[in-house]
């Protein structure tokens, strides 16, 4: 769980690192820009010994390898100070897939309805 959130943060926060960021911050859109360039900066703020270091090397050359280093060491920075592990999902959109919240699980010979939005209706036939 931790790496997949990881990962979807450096690779939202690899666009906007080091010079490259000040570009992509002019050709995305700017609720894009507002998301990246703000991880970014939860980023430096909180990084701290090896992960700091990592981010750095990332911001003076974004290889993949950097990034790599950079997924790693704050994967172990996360799961030592599990309290920064809410503070970067908070910071992160929405996962694809999670409407809203809802969540449903059916066994056998179930039948399983979730509604949303306003003025919907469902009809259940067996």
């Amino acid at each position: 769980m931790i790496e997949t959130l990881v990962a979807s943060a450096v690779a939202l926060a690899a666009p906007y690192l080091g010079k490259a960021g000040e570009e992509a911050a002019k050709t995305v859109g700017k609720e894009s820009a507002e998301v990246g360039l703000k991880l970014v900066g939860w980023l430096r703020n909180k990084l701290t010994g090896r992960a700091r270091e990592a981010l750095d090397d990332a911001e003076a050359k974004p290889t993949e390898d950097n990034k790599a280093d950079l997924r790693k060491q704050l994967t172990k920075l996360l799961e030592a100070e599990p309290a920064l592990l809410a503070e970067l999902r908070a910071l992160l959109p929405a996962p694809p897939g999670d409407a809203g919240g809802q969540h449903m699980k059916v066994g056998d010979n179930s039948v399983g309805v979730q509604n949303t939005g306003a003025n919907s209706s469902i009809s259940v036939t067996r």
